[in-house]
């Protein structure tokens, strides 16, 4: 077995609006190498990646968009939106009302009827409620990295 020991660096973020207190802990373990690990109100996400270039961890994270952070932390950052699936029964003259993936099942015979036999294929999807949570903390994680990078700018 080998042993390494990493330094790792850690982001405490507090007095953000609408987020309780957000920890990431940032392990650079090469310019090309770096984790991340985000914790808030109980909850965790982490993700590795192997190939940054030649940047650190933060400087990675800054130069991504979201939702590329978000698909490599989440198991799922889209589901259907019951909402749009019972305005658009609505607008074809169904008395749709499904509020779960469940009762979408348990109706698919209306479900056919009012969108035809594919209906499975194409309902509308919107993000999860974690992708809009999680991405709130991204934000925050990525200010706190520029705010870093500018003091330690000459």
């Amino acid at each position: 077995m080998k042993v390494s020991k990493n330094e790792t660096e850690t982001y405490v973020l507090t007095k953000i609006d609408r987020l309780d207190p957000v920890t990431a802990y940032v392990t650079n373990y090469s310019p090309e190498r770096g984790k991340i690990v985000i914790e808030c109100f109980c909850r965790s996400w982490s993700c590795y990646w192997g190939g940054m270039g030649k940047t650190n961890l933060q400087e990675f994270f800054l130069s991504c968009d979201n939702d590329y952070i978000l698909n490599k932390l989440l198991p799922e950052t889209q589901q259907t939106d019951f909402d749009e699936i019972n305005k658009l029964a609505n607008k074809q003259g169904f008395s749709l009302c499904v509020s779960s993936d469940v009762e979408v099942a348990m109706q698919s015979q209306e479900m056919a009827e009012c969108f035809g036999d594919d209906w499975y294929m194409d309902l509308p999807r919107c993000p999860t409620s974690d992708y809009r949570y999680v991405g709130r903390i991204i934000t925050a994680i990525k200010e706190a990295f520029q705010e870093e990078m500018a003091v330690s700018q000459p």
